[in-house]
């Protein structure tokens, strides 16, 4: 009695751990891996933050016409850069939205 009892519980022992596996491996088959689109979505909405702000540390002794001639090609410089970084934002986002779920809508298979 007692061996047979020691039988039935390594077997189910070993049957809950074969089921456990399958667990979970059977998620991680299904899911694709998007580390890379989310690391390259954290990275254009980090470029994008640092875009917008444009570096006028070279007008700071300038004074009034001369400052501002100085500033505008900056600042315009820093727009377009924050435009670019918005676009690169977006489809990064895009790419990472049809990676987790690649029947979306706009996603190509």
């Amino acid at each position: 009695m007692k061996r047979t009892m020691m039988i039935l519980l390594t077997v189910a022992a070993f049957g809950f751990g074969a089921r456990a596996f399958a667990a979970d491996a059977a998620p991680a088959a299904g899911k694709p891996d998007c580390t890379e689109k989310q690391k390259a979505y954290d990275d254009a909405k980090a470029a994008t933050k640092t875009a917008a702000k444009p570096d006028l540390s070279t007008c700071k002794d300038k004074k009034g016409k001369e400052k501002t001639d100085c500033e505008k090609p900056l600042k315009d410089k820093a727009k377009d850069d924050a435009k670019a970084a918005k676009d690169k934002e977006k489809e990064a986002k895009t790419a990472l939205d049809c990676c987790k779920n690649p029947k979306k809508k706009g996603c190509t298979p």
